[in-house]
């Protein structure tokens, strides 16, 4: 079970990984940050629909339950994606990315607060080695910093945290994956056309090619992303999920260099080893720390 929980983390932080080049790419073709969040979601939802109704699941769900999902869905999914996005408008994007992947220090501080959970030896070096690990991506950028953008971008790390931790602690965790991944789709969906009333950013009437690159962006994350994530928390914590889930910048950066010819930096290839490193320690002695009364949450 340990090991099918890293496997699902880790291939959903690789789909997000690589989505981020592909939604850079629709940029170009008269697409935004508010046009991506509404599609990812909005396409997913007749997909989703008859998987479920072709594996005969029912969409039934109690009033708490979709009062959950649709709030962590918004606040989690949505608005997160929407602020590290819009947090580009007032720092470089190394500095907002950075604040933004500190999100497993948010995830340590929620749990172990809110509700009282031990990090244990293990997994608190695996934590600090992750954090030493993404702020190795930081790099000294000539654009503007501004408080505004500091904040949308540490905020974000903090909202993506509470989608982690709501996911393990809250009925979320014993519902069927395909069924949060419906809800969440509808809701992320509803709530993109509120921001749209008053600001009208997003564009329905995409090229081809862009709508095509904005599926696959889609189906990798608001589909298959999400249920491994789902699927993967259940048999990790919030915690282990979160540092399994820095794959994802891994990813980019590596998808950025084979596709985009970017430069492979000294300070970005250490902050990944170090990131490998935390993820293998976390792979490699977990289950041995399971048994640890001091571990155990």
């Amino acid at each position: 079970m340990h090991r099918k929980g890293i496997f699902c983390t880790a291939l959903s932080a690789l789909l997000f990984g690589v989505t981020p080049l592909l939604g850079r790419l629709t940029y170009g073709m008269g697409s935004n940050a508010l046009t991506l969040t509404f599609y990812r979601n909005a396409l997913v939802i007749l997909p989703i629909f008859l998987l479920l109704r072709l594996r005969k699941i029912s969409l039934r769900i109690s009033p708490r339950q979709l009062a959950t999902v649709l709030a962590v869905g918004i606040l989690g999914r949505g608005f997160t994606t929407l602020m590290l996005y819009d947090s580009y408008r007032f720092v470089g994007i190394g500095i907002a990315t950075t604040l933004h992947f500190l999100y497993p220090v948010f995830v340590a501080v929620l749990c172990r607060v809110v509700f009282h959970d031990r990090l244990g030896r293990v997994r608190l070096a695996a934590l600090v080695l992750a954090g030493i690990g993404v702020l190795c991506f930081l790099e000294r950028d000539s654009g503007p910093v501004s408080g505004a953008g500091l904040a949308l971008a540490t905020i974000s790390g903090f909202t993506y945290a509470c989608y982690m931790v709501c996911t393990e602690k809250t009925v979320i965790r014993e519902m069927d994956p395909l069924v949060v991944s419906f809800y969440m789709a509808i809701g992320v969906s509803c709530a993109m056309l509120a921001v749209h009333i008053p600001t009208r950013q997003i564009v329905f009437a995409l090229p081809p090619k862009a709508m095509l690159l904005t599926l696959l962006v889609a189906l990798c994350t608001s589909f298959l992303g999400v249920v491994l994530f789902q699927i993967g928390i259940c048999y990790l914590s919030a915690t282990t999920a979160a540092i399994f889930s820095l794959l994802e910048p891994i990813a980019s950066n590596l998808c950025g260099i084979l596709v985009l010819s970017e430069p492979v930096t000294p300070a970005k290839a250490l902050g990944s080893l170090i990131i490998l490193a935390a993820v293998f320690l976390m792979a490699r002695f977990k289950p041995a720390e399971a048994a640890d009364p001091a571990a155990v949450e």
